[in-house]
């Protein structure tokens, strides 16, 4: 009988993921497959007992493959946009890292998912405020999961590789200091509203705020519309219309190969 996987998705960049999946790892009696992300359609050719990976965008796959495959098991980290876009990774200091339109981009994957019995929403800030409640929860959600550690104890009991490290811009002991941290950089904020005006009412979708009242704090405030190393990257590569058309051809391509190969059985070794 195969092993249950444990794979970690993510609503955007920043999300978390990676914290997630070091206290997974660290926490339960569990395996630790790949250094930082491993793809959905790779797994190890021989494993006994129930084993972890994370790559967030694979969360493209996760509808399907969840149809096809009994032991997959799958954990959304979901995090407050607002939060994600004033966030910067370890390895680009002083650089916001992704734009509101990603989060949007997968809060529609998301809701494909429902409420599947072996999908499980993990909020970030759940997460932080109480790491501990959350860790049960995890392990009430799914049965293999055997706690060894409590996530409280995760900086004592952690093994991480350097980029994970980077990721985390250090390991320290789980704690919510990085929730609400939107509101110390404003201008950031009013600059991705007016590029993406709807992001105010999809906080109220997905109850991070209850009305539209929050935009009250963003008045009188310039706008700082720097550009975020996603978005730059794009910028960079300046492709032509045929050039990203053949792009997104090649990638659907993939898409498809992998997940059909995937159907029939198919991983790739690790």
């Amino acid at each position: 009988m195969k092993s249950p996987r444990l794979h970690i998705v993510g609503s955007s960049p920043r999300s978390g993921t990676t914290l997630l999946f070091e206290l997974i790892a660290a926490c339960f009696d569990i395996q630790k497959v790949g250094d930082h992300e491993v793809s959905l359609f790779s797994a190890p050719r021989t494993i006994t007992g129930p084993y972890a990976s994370k790559k967030p965008t694979d969360l493209i796959h996760a509808a399907r493959v969840l149809r096809w495959d009994p032991q997959l098991h799958v954990i959304y980290m979901q995090r407050d946009p607002r939060d994600v876009i004033v966030s910067e990774h370890g390895s680009r200091p002083g650089e916001y890292w992704c734009d509101f339109d990603v989060w949007r981009r997968n809060q529609a994957l998301r809701h494909k998912i429902g409420n599947h019995p072996r999908v499980y929403e993990c909020r970030y800030e759940a997460l932080v405020r109480d790491p501990d409640a959350e860790q049960k929860r995890i392990a009430e959600a799914f049965s293999f999961l055997t706690p060894l550690h409590s996530f409280s104890e995760f900086e004592r009991v952690c093994h991480t590789t350097d980029s994970a490290n980077l990721a985390l811009k250090g390991v320290r002991s789980v704690c919510d200091s990085s929730v609400g941290t939107w509101r110390r950089d404003l201008p950031r904020i009013a600059a991705q509203l007016q590029s993406h005006p709807d992001m105010a009412s999809a906080l109220v979708d997905a109850g991070y705020e209850a009305d539209l009242s929050w935009t009250g704090e963003l008045r009188n405030v310039a706008p700082d519309h720097r550009e975020s190393v996603r978005s730059l990257h794009n910028v960079l590569r300046d492709k032509s219309r045929l050039a990203t058309a053949t792009a997104r051809l090649i990638r659907r391509g993939r898409t498809l190969r992998d997940e059909t190969l995937y159907a029939f059985g198919y991983r790739r070794a690790l």
